[in-house]
């Protein structure tokens, strides 16, 4: 089984990375696939400041994801996505890479919103080419 975490270094997003080494744990063979969107803001005057900032904060957030993957016995493979949309990235990556689950944090780094789901995690569920399970963390 091939899972994929995307991982922003949020709470819900480690907690999704926990869940997938479970699961990945529990069905051998599994591989886990973490990936983080550096997301492109088109546009803007600092455009290249953003475009690195934005890049380093993902992998960043890749670099927390595998170690908690580590720490708890899986070795992770990376994947380091560009996009307006990391819907669209996390969408496009499980078709590339053939995922049989999409693991995802009920929200992001954005946190708390007025409903059940952030964004990206809704049109993930929506869009997904395979199954998604949606990770809650305790509030």
């Amino acid at each position: 089984m091939k899972i994929l975490v995307p991982v922003d270094g949020s709470a819900y997003s480690l907690k999704a990375v926990e869940t997938a080494c479970d699961l990945a744990k529990a069905k051998d063979p599994s591989s886990v696939v973490l990936i983080a969107v550096a997301v492109e803001i088109p546009e803007l005057e600092e455009g290249v400041y953003i475009a690195e900032k934005m890049k380093a904060l993902a992998e960043i957030a890749l670099a927390k994801g595998k170690a908690a993957a580590q720490a708890l016995g899986i070795t992770a493979a990376v994947v380091l996505s560009t996009g307006a949309s990391p819907a669209d990235e996390i969408v496009q990556v499980a078709k590339n890479e053939k995922a049989d689950l999409i693991v995802i944090g009920s929200r992001g780094l954005a946190g708390k919103t007025s409903s059940f789901l952030g964004s990206t995690a809704s049109k993930v569920v929506t869009y997904a080419p395979c199954s998604v399970l949606v990770v809650k963390t305790q509030d």
